[in-house]
């Protein structure tokens, strides 16, 4: 058996719709990176799983490949979307305050935190 990887991030997600799989890479702390792909049991036994102890949901992270922002259309509205998923509606108040936060994080891990180079 191999040993334990304990992963501590999700990096990237895709479904393999023709083969009704989902593959997943996962970091551990050490920037080491696993891809594994399950199969359509195994994700409803894991969706069980976090049904039933919704504490285990908030303890990864995860990283989007991609993101993009716009505005409303109709409503004077910041949109911002990572990956495919819905959009996020933010008023120019709270728009500010997001770009404002993320500037600071940056500069607060570009700065104090070095972490292992992934390759």
């Amino acid at each position: 058996m191999l040993e334990k990887f304990d992963a501590e991030i999700l990096t990237r997600s895709e479904r393999d719709r023709a083969n009704g799989r989902i593959e997943i890479s996962l970091c551990n702390v050490a920037g080491e990176c696993r891809t594994i792909s399950l199969g359509r049991d195994v994700v409803s036994a894991l969706a069980a799983l976090l049904a039933e102890a919704p504490a285990y949901s908030s303890d990864m992270t995860k990283i989007p490949d991609n993101f993009s922002v716009g505005h409303g259309r109709h409503e004077p509205i910041v949109m911002v979307r990572f990956e495919d998923e819905p959009a996020y509606g933010l008023t120019a108040e709270q728009a500010f305050g997001l770009g404002e936060a993320l500037i600071e994080q940056a500069e607060t891990i570009s700065m104090k935190v070095k972490y292992p180079v992934r390759q």
